[in-house]
């Protein structure tokens, strides 16, 4: 029963992402997940990160909590990528062991927006640390916790705030004619800032 209990928090915690996951095979040439995400650094990097808060927000927990690793394993394994992966873990352990080796000798530095700025650690970490901060900000602006000094200062974030403004009736028109309520686009324009060009250079690679 417990297996069942935690495939069951998978599948939950999957149907919360997937029109994420949507959105990335609409900008995929191939319209599908491109295989080559499971070996990308910044990739396994942001999607493992927003399945590891996804974990906590559908299974009502503090965003300080610890995710339950079993349910984002089978959330990988069974639903997001099963044919990639063996290549998805393989890389997610050696980029977290890298992470962690970094940590222990104090080649890990921030700014005070949260971003990593260290150039004493190699490019892959710099990568995985860059998508887990960017999954993070979307996470946390669909969760109304992102710090308001992020929201007014990250470059790409106030970016995204103009494209949501800029497509705001368009949006709302969208939603009108399938019979939805308008809601706010912010999370979607960042996340299509960060994903878009690296989705495209990823499905034709």
């Amino acid at each position: 029963m417990l297996g069942l209990s935690k495939a069951s928090k998978a599948k939950r915690v999957y149907d919360s992402i997937e029109s994420q996951l949507n959105s990335i095979k609409d900008w995929s040439t191939s319209k599908t997940l491109p295989k080559a995400m499971w070996v990308d650094p910044y990739m396994i990097g942001y999607f493992f990160k927003t399945v590891a808060l996804a974990e906590l927000i559908t299974n009502r927990k503090p965003y300080s909590a610890t995710p339950d690793q079993m349910i984002i394993k089978l959330c990988f394994e069974d639903h997001i990528c099963p044919e990639s992966f063996k290549d998805f873990e393989k890389n997610l352990f050696n980029l977290m062991d890298k992470e962690l080796k970094a940590k222990k000798a104090g080649a890990l530095k921030f700014d005070d927006l949260g971003n990593h700025i260290s150039s004493e650690v190699e490019e892959d970490i710099g990568e995985f640390l860059l998508g887990n901060r960017h999954a993070s900000r979307v996470i946390f602006l669909l969760g109304g916790v992102l710090k308001e000094d992020i929201i007014k200062k990250d470059p790409q974030i106030l970016e995204a705030k103009k494209l949501t403004d800029e497509n705001k009736d368009r949006d709302e028109t969208n939603a009108k004619k399938l019979g939805l309520k308008y809601r706010n686009m912010l999370p979607f324009y960042l996340s299509k800032i960060y994903l878009k060009e690296r989705i495209e250079k990823l499905s034709s690679s």
